[in-house]
């Protein structure tokens, strides 16, 4: 390996290189620790033991392939990259974490923790070529950065984002609501010369429209696909009926299918999930138990599979020169 070969950076020190034969959570939650006085009640995960064995199960059910999780909470509204760091070590399964910005209502009285747009970007580009506050040994994989439906020019996040990606080469990974406005907020993003290759969008399945979702592969945005997947959801018809759609459009490597799994009850294993939940997802062992059984049920071949499973995630996440400090995963 030499200095200019593109890597996944993970919290635990390891590295991930596009082409390593994974499954993984593509929208992963492993730690939320929610801060005090919150608008709105971030959910919170934060029962290590827990956490460690569903990683674990995931391990498990990944081997002989490697597992791994992208965790996608922002710095200031729950994300802690030390104890996503001991959960790696534990469990053996490599997990990535971001830096960047979420929704006000999920900060202390909605405040976010950066006014400007130079002190969003120094804590951005620190932690994506330095490391994070809270783990210095270990850098962000990615930004994350919020959309709620309406394009907020003047927000100093935003514009922080777009910088530390334009400056660094970083994936942007975007949180939407339910895929509202995400044509709108690409073309928005285009303006601002972000390649739409560098774009990750997150529940863009909610938005149900297979025909926006193919234009936006088709530009070269890389698709969230999560809440459309689970049996109980009753998003999108049929689970999994809007991912077949554009798979028959030859789609899948524009695809990439995490879990988001935000509550201590969905990383329950199945014979502890309450009777009248309903089927749901037990813990990220899922991304293989469940959702690549039914695709291979569904015939998806191999490469698509691998594609949608992670690698596609992989190859647009992964970097060069931000291994120096850390070992091959």
């Amino acid at each position: 390996m030499n200095a200019t070969d593109p890597v996944l950076p993970t919290v635990s020190g390891a590295i991930v290189r596009p082409g390593s034969d994974l499954r993984l959570d593509a929208h992963g939650h492993a730690w939320i620790a929610p801060p005090a006085l919150a608008a709105e009640e971030v959910p919170a995960l934060r029962d290590e033991a827990a956490l460690v064995a569903g990683l674990e199960r995931f391990a498990r059910a990944a081997a002989p392939r490697r597992a791994a999780l992208l965790d996608c909470q922002a710095p200031g509204c729950g994300r802690d990259a030390a104890a996503l760091a001991r959960i790696a070590k534990k469990s053996g399964v490599a997990i990535a974490a971001l830096t960047g910005f979420h929704v006000r209502r999920a900060y202390p009285k909605g405040l976010r923790p950066w006014t400007t747009t130079g002190s969003a970007l120094d804590t951005f580009v620190r932690e994506l070529e330095g490391g994070f506050r809270e783990a210095p040994m270990a850098k962000a994989a990615g930004v994350k950065a919020a959309f709620t439906g309406t394009v907020e020019d003047d927000d100093p996040c935003w514009q922080a984002a777009i910088a530390a990606c334009r400056q660094t080469g970083a994936l942007l990974v975007v949180h939407t609501e339910r895929g509202a406005g995400i044509e709108d907020l690409v073309a928005w993003l285009h303006e601002r010369a972000v390649p739409t290759d560098r774009i990750y969008l997150l529940h863009a399945d909610g938005r149900g429209d297979a025909g926006v979702l193919a234009e936006l592969a088709s530009a070269g945005v890389l698709l969230g696909f999560a809440s459309s997947l689970r049996p109980s959801s009753g998003e999108n018809g049929e689970p999994f009926a809007l991912l077949e759609r554009l798979l028959e459009g030859g789609f899948a490597r524009s695809v990439a299918i995490g879990l988001a799994l935000t509550s201590p009850t969905l990383w329950a294993p199945a014979d502890e999930q309450p009777a009248a939940a309903g089927p749901k997802p037990h813990g990220p062992a899922a991304l293989v138990t469940i959702v690549e059984a039914r695709l291979r049920e569904l015939g998806v071949v191999e490469g698509d599979l691998d594609a949608l499973l992670g690698a596609s995630l992989l190859e647009r996440a992964a970097r060069p020169e931000v291994w120096s400090t850390g070992t091959t995963a």
